[in-house]
């Protein structure tokens, strides 16, 4: 039996999950492969044959990046292929994350099972700040990951499968912004707080951390200083640049104080309900 688990982990949160997921498949006699987003090109016989898929990346403000719906999307047509999503959010909301990439798993045809969400450390520059989650995925996110993997591979082995339906947040803002266009919604919630990253080339060592580190290629090389198209993932900073800069030569330029970046996700938080509810499995 083979599964496949491809992830997208700009900071390690879901990469960590990626990981304990193939663990508990290999225990169970999978054999697995973890495969990063940037490598599916290059290996797509690892999604050929499987008899199980998993897709794992984190919320962008209550949605999954577009470039993982955009892989789904190119994904061949399925026959039934048993397959999950999991993600991990900085602990405001997971929106509708799973919801839209679980539909879009379906619609290519996967017999899906279920969706995981987990509460990771707020990378933000300002939730890093303020020590959001910080710790988190922790052993007891870990338990909630076995407990899934389990519930997944009863699915599996009993031929059930779950209406996508049943991952749709209850939270009222993305209930009410559901049959709005994504990117609208998504430019509404990011502009209250995303603001800009500058570049100070005086600081710049040209070590090309950033370039290397840049998850969706946005970064290349110029001939004095790296260039910068600021594409990132869908518009959106993932601030991954700013982390891992040796020279701080990256900052970060907020529209408001780091405190307003509490008072602006308080409204559109998710419920301690919608919270607890960690996994859906068929």
């Amino acid at each position: 039996m083979r599964a496949t688990i491809v992830y997208f982990s700009q900071t390690g949160n879901t990469e960590k999950v990626a990981y304990e997921l193939a663990d508990q498949l290999q225990r169970a006699g999978y054999e697995v492969t973890p495969l990063l987003f940037e490598d599916v090109a290059d290996f797509p016989e690892a999604l050929q044959g499987v008899d199980l898929l998993g897709i794992g990346f984190p919320t962008f403000f209550g949605y999954p990046p577009q470039f993982v719906l955009d892989m789904i999307a190119g994904l061949d047509k399925a026959d039934g292929t048993g397959a999950f999503v999991f993600t991990t959010y900085g602990g405001a909301t997971a929106g509708d994350s799973l919801y839209d990439a679980a539909s879009a798993l379906a619609k290519k045809g996967y017999r899906f099972l279920g969706g995981l969400k987990i509460e990771g450390a707020d990378n933000y520059p300002q939730g890093i700040a303020l020590r959001i989650n910080a710790g988190r995925p922790d052993g007891t996110d870990m338990n909630a990951v076995d407990e899934f993997a389990g519930k997944i591979l009863d699915a599996l082995r009993s031929g059930r499968s779950l209406d996508p339906e049943k991952l749709a947040s209850t939270n009222e803002f993305f209930v009410g912004s559901r049959n709005k266009p994504r990117q609208e919604v998504l430019r509404s919630i990011f502009k209250n707080v995303q603001g800009k990253i500058v570049f100070d080339d005086k600081q710049c060592l040209f070590c090309e951390t950033c370039k290397k580190s840049c998850p969706t290629k946005s970064i290349t090389s110029g001939e004095a200083f790296p260039e910068f198209s600021w594409t990132c993932i869908g518009g959106m900073h993932c601030f991954q640049c700013i982390r891992v800069c040796p020279g701080k030569a990256l900052h970060a330029e907020f529209p408001g104080t780091i405190e307003d970046y509490q008072k602006f996700w308080a409204p559109i938080s998710d419920s301690p309900e919608e919270k607890r509810r960690t996994y859906v499995a068929a």
